[in-house]
């Protein structure tokens, strides 16, 4: 036993093994287990003392077992240890005491070893060649321990429950029961139950090795969600198919047809690198997330019951899913642009970009889409209303995505195009091969800028195109045949060529078709974009950082950038024709100045032809009477000096025989086009006037007609009216309603043009010196009457008629000059001059003009009691000027109770007092709720102007 004080038999050993028992038991036990070596802690702290009873035992010991040394590593320890043991230890006692401390060998002392180490046999397999072993150890989980233990650990806790027993089956085969069921179909483990309209398992509890009976079953459910997500949408197709169907929905059933079969495709392709349960799940759960999305927004889909609520619905989906992943996000904008495809070729063929496919929209029809076609009602000359079919804008069946302008604008671009068909069949813009030669841009969804750019860019090539050809065919540059062979037909016609050619040619073209036949078919539609970004990204793994940096315009601005340049184009080309044809072949000027000079009295000669043909009691009478023969000359009705009343038609033809052949003073050829007047020498005169326009008799009701008996009332000449047949070319401009206006403002300005004539001829019929008397009623009433009427009249024929027919007249100067001499340079400003004119343009202008002129006028619906106030007051003055009448022909009055001129003076006071009154009250009614109008200024209160012409002193405020 060595000494407690060698230090070359030391080992240091921390502070606190010395104050726990523990070194002590593991130094006993390790003394026990091997006797020949022996420790013991020595006196001196942190010191623990090696060795044996002798050097022979320590050899023995580095000879035995584990132990053994090579003998080379044996010599060059001892060697080591004397050479560096200290002057002390020289000549030391026993052997021993020196510790064996290996150095770093020379060179490699294990071929020196006499025995080698033998290694265990292992199982070789080809899936651990490719693993490194860092060495053999016990596992310390059970899931480390295979397959096997794990399934004895839960067949274990199975025996000790009463639960049934879990059966185990092979990898492969439940994976690929698993992928036949995700792709939709049955399976020998999973069928599907047409009762609850979904997939179930044929065994229960079955597993397959190495997972638990609960990763089984999640993984079965996301394998059934997929499957039951497949067959629904299956399901939907088929059922579109098999039942007639809107086209919109059509096209739902196809996109929705095209998704599953990319689906499947993708998820088949992959099936045979599936090796494991878990790559199998991560080879569904795209699938499944895709599909569940997809049959959440079919549902959705399938409870609109129109075809344009249903794109509406699909829209705000699309807006919705910009929140989603980008996949979704792309694949929900595909299949917008797919189900938007049918709704999208109907407004190509309407504004005349494609040509129309089946069954054209026509006026005999009952129309298509958002074009309604409906009966317009018109009056003739005999006061009967017709009905004539014509377009209309269906609001309801315009999805609500589309901004309204653009709704107005594509309606009337294709009505106006059917104009030019109609009655311009030689036009360029009838001819549909001129169109598609100048390559009209395609009409869809645009997502990103730099398509919304390229667009713009596609549509200014479009415009110039089709402007230099419309220039070329309209100078006669262009025929038929000297047209590019790419501006042919969109739709060539094939014909059977084997008639007339010999046995070789025929043999050559059946040769050349099997060949065409011989060609592989692509299985894959290019223009398929939803296959193609399914294909591509279903499985990406990371999203692209152009997905996240690409800036796409807000979805509200959407349907206006994808939509507005292309319908914008074609309107503005279709207008200009319109509006080049309406001035120049169609006289529209020459209409719209009929009814300015004969509805609104705008010509001096009518007025002045008219007023002695109804109220001249000097002109000979037109009535018949038994035994008088009527002599020629000029004959009148002779309103006011006759009792029987209304006159017989005949009567009528033969007083208003002339009149307005002999007043219509026509508009030159040349005006608008060189923006000056025409001069009196350019005039040319005829007696042919436009649309056949004449006197008629107005359809009145039996209320009316009672009125109408009484030759001093106020109505005695409403059954009096003009009749005006537009021609067909010009019914879109000059509607019914337009006419009915222009009807109005005629009724009451004959009625007016009474009343002047009734306040004149009171001058001659109340004697000279009674009207100077100062205290004379009937003097006092034929002056004041004179100027009220004439005010009155002034009032409406100025300010009301006038003044607003000069702003109207010079707009379409304007637009007449800017449409004919509209200029085509090929450098995309053509029609920017006149973007603003159109058809609907001119006829909203004429529609506001005339609601402007009855707000002068007092025939509003809000106006009517002041008008009722206006009537009353005339009312008064025809039976005052009835009593002159009588008492000028030596007559007296026929009852007491008839009105002496002081009563009536009295009332006609107090009736423009009050008029007066009601009048003030309605202009700072009008001041106070004045709006802007369609020509930017501010709708002007016109009754301060009548208030002044009529009382500029207040005289009628005075009290009496």
């Amino acid at each position: 036993m060595a000494g407690v004080g060698d230090d070359s038999n030391l080992f240091a050993i921390p502070d606190f093994w010395q104050t726990s028992g523990w070194l002590n038991e593991r130094l006993f036990d390790v003394s026990h287990e091997h006797p020949l070596f022996s420790f013991h802690i020595s006196e001196t702290p942190n010191v623990l003392v090696t060795g044996g009873s002798s050097l022979q035992d320590a050899n023995v010991v580095a000879d035995v077992g584990f132990f053994k040394l090579p003998p080379d590593l044996k010599q060059l320890a001892l060697h080591e240890a004397k050479s560096e043991t200290s002057p002390d230890f020289e000549n030391p006692e026993s052997e021993s005491d020196i510790i064996l401390a290996p150095g770093p060998p020379e060179n490699d002392v294990w071929l020196g070893v006499d025995e080698g180490f033998v290694k265990p046999p292992e199982y070789k397999t080809w899936e651990n060649f490719d693993r490194v072993h860092y060495g053999q150890s016990s596992p310390v989980f059970i899931t480390e321990a295979g397959p096997a233990a794990f399934d004895a650990l839960i067949a274990s806790d199975q025996d000790s429950s009463s639960k049934p027993g879990i059966n185990v089956v092979d990898d492969a085969s439940y994976c690929a029961c698993l992928l036949t069921l995700a792709l939709g179909r049955n399976s020998l483990l999973f069928t599907w139950d047409s009762e609850k309209h979904t997939f179930h398992k044929t065994v229960s509890r079955l597993k397959t090795s190495g997972l638990s009976l609960e990763s089984i079953e999640c993984i079965d459910k996301l394998c059934i969600s997929c499957a039951n997500s497949m067959k629904h949408l299956q399901s939907f197709s088929d059922k579109i198919y098999s039942h007639p169907s809107t086209p919109a929905k059509v096209a739902l059933a196809q996109a929705i047809e095209q998704l599953v079969l990319a689906l499947q495709t993708e998820l088949n392709d992959r099936r045979q690198s599936v090796r494991s349960i878990l790559q199998l799940q991560s080879l569904v759960q795209p699938v499944q997330t895709v599909l569940s999305y997809f049959e959440d927004l079919v549902g959705k889909l399938a409870a609109e019951k129109s075809d344009e609520k249903m794109l509406s619905r699909l829209f705000q989906e699309a807006q919705y899913a910009e929140y989603r992943n980008s996949l979704l996000r792309d694949a929900t904008r595909e299949v917008l642009r797919l189900v938007s495809r049918p709704w999208i070729n109907f407004v190509q063929e309407w504004i005349g970009f494609s040509a129309e496919d089946g069954v054209a929209v026509s006026k005999k029809g009952s129309g298509k889409g958002f074009v309604k076609v409906a009966g317009s009602m018109w009056i003739d000359d005999q006061g009967f209303e017709l009905e004539e079919a014509d377009y209309f804008l269906d609001d309801e069946k315009m999805p609500s995505f589309v901004p309204g302008d653009i709704a107005q604008a594509i309606f009337e671009t294709g009505r106006n195009l059917r104009f030019l068909r109609e009655h311009h069949p030689e036009h360029p813009f009838s001819r549909q091969n001129l169109i598609d030669g100048a390559k009209p841009p395609k009409l869809e969804w645009q997502f990103d800028w730099d398509a919304i750019k390229q667009l713009e860019t596609n549509v200014n090539e479009y415009q110039n195109a089709l402007s230099r050809a419309i220039k070329g065919h309209l100078q006669g540059n262009v025929s038929e045949t000297e047209l590019p062979t790419s501006w042919g037909s969109a739709d060539p016609l094939y014909e059977l060529k084997f008639f007339g050619k010999s046995e070789d040619e025929v043999a050559a073209n059946v040769i050349a078709s099997m060949e065409q036949f011989d060609q592989p078919l692509d299985t894959i539609d290019k223009r398929d974009g939803l296959t193609v970004l399914l294909r591509a990204r279903l499985y990406q793994r990371t999203e692209s950082p152009a997905d996240h940096e690409r800036l796409s315009p807000h979805w509200s601005l959407v349907p206006l950038l994808s939509f507005r340049p292309v319908v914008d184009a074609q309107s503005r080309l279709v207008n200009q024709e319109c509006m080049k044809l309406l001035f120049s072949a169609h006289d529209l000027r020459v209409h719209i100045d009929v009814l300015k000079q004969f509805y609104l009295l705008g010509n001096g000669l009518l007025c002045s032809r008219l007023s002695h043909s109804l109220f001249d009691p000097d002109l000979e009478s037109a009535e018949r009477k038994s035994g008088v023969a009527i002599v020629g000359g000029s004959m009148g009705l002779r309103l006011g000096g006759r009792e029987s009343w209304p006159p017989a038609s005949s009567e009528l033809r033969l007083a208003l025989m002339g009149v307005l052949s002999d007043s219509y003073q026509p508009l030159p050829s040349h005006r608008g086009i060189a923006g000056g007047k025409p001069s009196v020498a350019s005039r040319t005169w005829s007696s042919d006037l436009p649309a056949d326009l004449s006197f008629a008799v107005r359809d009145l009701s039996p209320e009316d007609i009672e009125r109408c008996m009484d030759p001093d009332s106020i109505e005695a000449l409403d059954f009096l009216q003009l009749s005006y047949k537009p021609p067909s070319s010009l019914r879109s401009i000059l509607t019914p309603v337009i006419l009915l206006r222009y009807d109005l403002i005629f009724k009451l300005l004959l009625r007016v043009l009474r009343m002047l004539y009734v306040v004149n001829q009171l001058f001659r019929d109340v004697p000279a010196s009674g009207r100077h008397g100062s205290n004379n009623a009937s003097a006092r009433f034929c002056i004041e009457a004179r100027h009220f009427v004439r005010q009155i009249a002034a009032y409406f024929f100025d300010t009301g008629i006038t003044a607003r027919w000069r702003r109207f007249d010079e707009w379409l100067d304007v637009a007449e000059r800017e449409c004919l001499g509209a200029n085509y340079n090929g450098t995309g400003d053509e029609g920017n001059g006149v973007k603003t004119y159109s058809p609907d343009t001119l006829r909203e202008r004429q529609e506001h003009l005339l609601d402007e002129i009855m707000l002068v006028l007092l025939l509003r619906k809000r106006q009517l009691p002041v008008l009722r106030l206006l009537e009353e007051t005339f009312s008064v003055i025809l039976r005052f000027a009835k009593q002159v009448r009588i008492q000028a022909h030596g007559g007296a009055r026929k009852d007491e109770k008839d009105e002496t001129p002081e009563e009536l003076y009295a009332k006609f006071r107090k009736q423009v007092e009050v008029f007066i009154t009601v009048c003030k009250g309605l202009g700072e009614k009008q001041i106070g709720s004045s709006r802007q109008g369609r020509d930017g200024r501010q709708a002007e209160s016109t009754v301060d102007q009548l208030l002044l012409m009529l009382d500029m002193s207040g005289f009628y405020e005075k009290k009496r």
